[in-house]
């Protein structure tokens, strides 16, 4: 059985990171994951952005936690990544949720993990969107991963890491995924995450000559920027 395919941060390879072009480019290849990142603004949105500042994607400068949505929204976050992206904004994640729907599932990364405030924030878009139930949380911070059962009586939740040994965190805690760095998973970990009822997505893979080899491993879901090169079947 060959694994899901997860678009990171939208077909990132094709369009600006985490912006609506990326999604509407990811929901162009059979991907039925796409993977984006969450922090809350100096006002309490959420926003859809990797980096804790807005200066490696945005023409702006400063940090997501102490500006502002409507200055964060005045910003060009596609120039950076390519002419016809001008004016391209940040997204909120209601309205990436709008614009994806039912199409494909997402995997939002909470970044802003010191904040509480960020996993009931999260559920509740996500819930107002209709899309709680298909979708998956995760984080590094262990801690707004468990914060989200506090908001949803039935999660879909992941630990993200590098390291193969966490797997044990991600089987005490009792969470659904184990989202690891492709180098650190082999058949053994795969095997030992399906018979703790486990399962493995591994990023962030860009050769497609690497599908085949983690599909025999058993791999769940492949993590990718370039899910339109994958050799999906």
């Amino acid at each position: 059985m060959e694994p899901e395919l997860m678009a990171h941060r939208g077909n990132s390879a094709l369009a600006p990171e985490n912006t609506l072009a990326a999604f509407a480019k990811a929901l162009e290849t059979p991907s039925q994951w796409t993977e984006l990142d969450v922090h809350l603004t100096a006002d309490g949105e959420v926003i859809v952005m990797h980096d804790a500042t807005v200066d490696r994607t945005t023409n702006g400068r400063g940090v997501i936690a102490e500006m502002t949505l409507a200055q964060i929204k005045a910003l060009d976050a596609g120039s950076w990544f390519g002419p016809e992206f001008t004016n391209e904004r940040v997204p909120t994640l209601a309205e990436v949720v709008d614009l994806v729907k039912d199409r494909i599932r997402l995997n939002v990364e909470i970044k802003s993990s010191a904040d509480p405030e960020s996993s009931r924030k999260v559920v509740e878009i996500l819930r107002g969107g209709g899309v709680l139930e298909q979708s998956m949380i995760s984080s590094f911070g262990l801690q707004a991963v468990l914060d989200v059962r506090q908001h949803w009586d039935n999660p879909y939740l992941a630990l993200i890491t590098g390291h193969a040994e966490d797997l044990a965190t991600t089987i005490e805690h009792k969470l659904q995924f184990f989202n690891v760095h492709y180098q650190a998973v082999d058949e053994q970990l795969i095997a030992q995450a399906h018979e703790a009822g486990v399962g493995v997505c591994a990023w962030t893979i860009d050769d497609p000559a690497l599908w085949e080899p983690f599909a025999k491993m058993g791999l769940d879901i492949f993590c990718t920027n370039a899910p339109h090169l994958m050799p999906v079947q």
